[in-house]
């Protein structure tokens, strides 16, 4: 009985590693990650959320409805763990979050592109 048991772990656990992931949420964090922002709903919604009550944040991001031009969703509560959602639209193809410097240029994470 045991080895039947150890046998069909081993086939189920094989079965796991040969299936293919979900797509994974984008993911983005600030320098310092002082705010992080992802896609959720299958890329079609942004959030943003602060992880530091001292700064405000933003998410910049494009859309393939409107590659051309990039979206910003800003996260000014200065609540920790507050979390902004933007609305849902287009698959978000590129994203980016930025820590917002009064008068001075933002500080931003390089940009996440899945294309």
């Amino acid at each position: 009985m045991m080895k039947k048991t150890i046998v069909g772990l081993v086939v189920a656990g094989a079965a796991l590693v040969g299936a293919s992931p979900a797509v994974a949420a984008f993911e983005s964090y600030s320098p310092g990650s002082k705010a992080g922002s992802w896609t959720q709903k299958s890329d079609t919604q942004v959030a943003v959320m602060m992880h530091d009550y001292k700064v405000s944040a933003f998410a910049n991001y494009y859309r393939t409805t409107d590659p051309d031009s990039y979206y910003t969703l800003w996260n000014q509560k200065r609540i920790v763990n507050k979390i902004t959602y933007s609305g849902i639209g287009g698959r978000v193809t590129d994203l980016r979050t930025c820590n917002w410097v009064p008068d001075n240029d933002d500080e931003c994470s390089r940009w996440e592109i899945r294309g």
